[in-house]
Order: structure tokens, then C-alpha cells, then sequence
């Protein structure tokens, strides 16, 4: 069971971990604190006790608006797209923009999707999933 993130003309698939991967990538590219912040989301998955998860949540969600007012709101597409549900989410063409604006130099060798698949999903597939949104006027989507 994975995900599916499409645009209008394309499509990727992933499993969760790879999606995960593929954000970190992305909160990487955007800046060292909010990726430093993105990683540390780890750390409040393996806390088990009500109470302290809780806190861990409250103090984690109070640095995201943090860093919300440190960029004066310029890159709340992608901490929008950083924290959306990981099993259903959709950016819109401004979204996709200020994802692509990130993204759009930058490329790997990373196996994102599936590796025993012919069509395994890259870094550079998503690029494309991007901008085909922008290019159709369209929103992103995954499931």
C-alpha cells in the first residue's frame, strides 16, 4: 500500500517512506532550519505516552508558526506541503509553484517509488508532477 500523487498528465508512485524521503528532500532544499524541524518530527512519532506526545505536538506546532513569521509567510506553501496528511492531500497551483520554485534545480539518484518497478519514481518525476500543474493550471493530489 502506497500513494499516488498526480497531476493533470502525470503520476508517481511511492510508498509512505518514500514520501517521507521526498519531503525531507524538499524541507532540505528550502531551508537548514526548517529542515532541521521537519527531521526532528521523528522524534514525536516514537513517544508513546499520551501526556508527553502531546507536548512534543504542542511545542512542534508552535515552531512551525515560528518559522511561518521568520519567512514573513513566504514559504507557508511549503510548510503546507511538508505537513498535509500523508494519506490524502491536494496543493493548489500557488502551492505548486512555491514547491517548484524550491525544487526546480535540483535533482538526485534516489529511488523515491518502488525499486523493483521499471517506472520507479525520482526525484525528477516529481519535478515533473509539479510542473505540469503549473503548466495546466491544475492542483496536485495525492491518495
Amino acid at each position: 500500500m502506497g500513494i499516488t500523487i498526480k497531476s493533470k498528465n502525470c503520476s508517481i508512485d511511492l510508498g509512505y517512506g518514500g514520501f517521507m524521503v521526498l519531503r525531507t528532500t524538499v524541507a532540505k532544499l528550502t531551508a537548514p532550519d526548517i529542515y532541521e524541524h521537519y527531521k526532528d518530527l521523528e522524534k514525536g512519532i516514537m513517544l508513546f505516552d499520551t501526556e508527553k506526545r502531546k507536548a512534543f505536538f504542542n511545542d512542534y506546532d508552535a515552531k512551525i508558526q515560528q518559522l511561518s513569521e521568520k519567512y514573513h509567510g513566504e514559504k507557508d506553501g511549503i510548510l503546507d506541503f511538508l505537513y498535509a496528511s500523508d494519506c490524502s492531500g491536494e496543493m493548489d497551483l500557488e502551492h505548486c509553484k512555491s514547491i517548484y520554485e524550491i525544487i526546480k534545480d535540483y535533482d538526485d539518484d534516489i529511488c523515491y517509488g518502488y525499486c523493483g518497478r521499471p517506472d520507479c519514481a525520482m526525484f525528477k518525476d516529481f519535478k515533473l508532477v509539479v510542473k505540469d500543474c503549473i503548466d495546466n493550471n491544475c492542483s496536485m493530489e495525492w491518495f
